[in-house]
């Protein structure tokens, strides 16, 4: 906050300086007037960071606004408690400095050809199945504590599929702005990559909706030079719009191996050289 001229300069020759009273008076309130000033905004803060307003980039895992943001998702997300566990046991020595760390759900997870499908790339995964950027963001700083690596790749579609904990477009944004500072809190100098959603057969009536989902993350991309959007929907929908359902194992869910093989080179066209 800045003085006013009179409250800190000389007294202009002519006028009248202020008497010993008044100064004594403005000296008391100062201190007073600070402390009311810090409160305030200190309460403004609060207030926006927990509201988490659309056009405020969020990315500190570890400020008040954002565990209140993510504490209506804690008790759901403790069904997972034990994978994680198990995927961030060998942390320590899984990574290297050439480390691809793959995030999210089962796309990453039941992916047994992507060593060889991703080659010369080094993968490691820690990714389970039926994740949502939900939970996904409350288990990011554990799953890659003391792990090594130079670039992270988040994949995860289940947040809106049609059913009564669907969550918004916007709050999938929230959620993936977490998981972006996590990760950055984590290693500072990595690159991060949001792969977008994939249109699936089985969760085509709901594409509308999660193209929303797909432009939060470009969105979040275009924000942070270390972060990098990748969209895919070209590679898996046909000349009339629709999923290409040759490219779907028998869920139409699920990329079988010739989705894996196409989805392998659309990431390494945008992850560039190893």
């Amino acid at each position: 906050m800045q003085s006013h001229p009179s409250d800190t300069q000389n007294p202009t020759p002519g006028t009248d300086a202020p008497s010993g009273h008044m100064h004594r008076e403005r000296s008391f309130l100062w201190p007073v007037l600070l402390a009311s000033w810090i409160v305030s905004f200190s309460i403004a803060w609060t207030h926006e960071t927990i509201e988490i307003q659309d056009d405020t980039p969020l990315f500190g895992i570890m400020d008040p606004g954002t565990q209140s943001f993510l504490e209506p998702f804690r008790n759901a997300a403790k069904e997972w408690e034990k994978d994680v566990e198990k995927l961030s046991a060998t942390n320590e020595t899984a990574g290297s400095e050439d480390t691809i760390v793959c995030l999210g759900s089962s796309s990453f997870r039941i992916w047994d050809t992507i060593d060889s499908d991703m080659a010369p790339y080094r993968m490691v995964r820690r990714a389970y199945g039926s994740a949502r950027y939900r939970d996904l963001a409350i288990y990011t700083p554990k799953l890659i504590h003391n792990l090594a690596f130079s670039k992270a790749m988040v994949f995860i579609g289940n947040d809106i599929v049609g059913k009564d904990l669907d969550v918004t477009p916007e709050t999938v944004g929230k959620l993936a702005r977490i998981v972006v500072g996590s990760i950055l809190k984590e290693q500072p100098t990595a690159s991060v990559y949001l792969i977008a959603v994939t249109p699936t057969p089985s969760r085509f009536k709901l594409w509308n909706k999660i193209q929303f989902v797909n432009q939060q993350l470009e969105q979040i991309a275009s924000e942070q030079s270390q972060v990098h959007f990748i969209p895919t929907a070209n590679s898996f929908l046909d000349a009339d719009g629709h999923p290409i359902e040759g490219y779907f194992k028998s869920d139409q869910l699920h990329l079988n191996q010739e989705g894996y093989r196409i989805w392998a080179d659309i990431l390494k066209k945008h992850l560039g050289e190893p």
